[in-house]
């Protein structure tokens, strides 16, 4: 997830009062936090910062995925 997370930290700090850096700014507390996030607010951004947007819940899926594996192996170890 780091790629997305750079990529929105420095849209973010080059553009720290606007709307999208707002809501970029939430997408990730909700994701980091497993809290709600209205996702009609990402049909509001611009192309770009959509698809920063869809980077990061990318790679937050992908990075889920790889910990449930990690967790289940572990389990699945401490089975035997």
């Amino acid at each position: 997830m780091a790629n997305a997370v750079r990529n929105i930290a420095k849209f973010i700090k080059r553009n720290p009062e606007s709307d999208e850096a707002t809501i970029l700014w939430a997408l990730c507390k909700a994701l980091e936090s497993e809290s709600a996030f209205e996702l009609h607010q990402l049909f509001t951004l611009k192309l770009k910062t959509f698809e920063m947007a869809m980077d990061l819940l990318d790679e937050w899926r992908i990075d889920r995925l790889i910990a449930e594996r990690r967790i289940q192996k572990y389990l699945d170890l401490s089975d035997t």
